[in-house]
């Protein structure tokens, strides 16, 4: 039996909860406000970030989406591999997980959670700084930019099926249009693989979250937007 310790503005929660939700495998979900330090969370995630795993049938306790998801594929000898079959596969998808999990969120998604969510818990200002958001906004062109180029030669990030390179680059990126901070107009290379994914049933719960006090933009629970 698993259980989940996770958030719904934590990135590399979502991430592993598509690769449970694609693996098929059930597991107990346990929302954690990881940033209040709970004396019961620290106790088995001593750094207090999410995502946190808890094998009950090994005993084990994993912490970290990319720890995780290779503690996942090694021990569950079900369905596909998303990390890849061949070894160049899975150099790929880890290249590209390690894109979005270190670079794209350092650059771009720490930013926006810090000024859309975060603020109101650790800030004194009121209302979100736009020049933040502002800069964030800019760095993430690049990005769109580049898995635009990708996407024109692959159907997925990292070949032609779904990875966990997909399941970590839209895991941030469904954050993103969660708050209205992407013009899809721009990117339609991009649009058109994210609402491949976005329509598939492993991504329906993560349409469903709500954060406290903030409202998704109009076209985010849209399939067809």
């Amino acid at each position: 039996m698993y259980r989940l310790y996770h958030h719904p503005v934590c990135p590399f929660s979502r991430k592993v909860r598509l690769h449970l939700a694609a693996k098929n495998i059930q597991f107990e979900s346990v929302v954690e406000n990881f940033w209040l330090r709970r004396k019961e969370f620290i106790a088995i995630s001593p750094s207090s970030r999410a995502p946190v795993l808890v094998d009950s049938d090994q005993d084990v306790v994993i912490c970290g989406g990319h720890v995780i998801a290779e503690y996942i594929e090694e021990k569950e000898d079900i369905g596909r591999n998303f990390i890849g079959e061949e070894i160049t596969q899975r150099a790929e998808v880890r290249r590209l997980q390690s894109w979005f999990d270190d670079k794209f969120y350092r650059e771009v998604i720490k930013f926006i959670l810090n000024e859309r969510f975060f603020y109101r818990y650790f800030a004194t200002s009121t209302a979100p700084d736009t020049e933040v958001l502002r800069f964030a906004r800019k760095n993430s062109e690049s990005h769109f930019e580049y898995i635009e180029e990708l996407l024109e030669t692959r159907k997925y990030l990292a070949g032609d099926l779904i990875s966990l390179a997909d399941f970590t680059a839209v895991a941030q990126i469904s954050l993103l249009d969660y708050f209205g901070d992407i013009n899809w107009n721009h990117y339609k290379i991009m649009k058109e693989w994210y609402s491949i994914i976005k329509s598939q049933k492993i991504f329906a719960p993560l349409l469903q979250d709500r954060l406290t006090n903030i409202r998704p933009c109009d076209w985010y629970s849209n399939l067809d937007f």
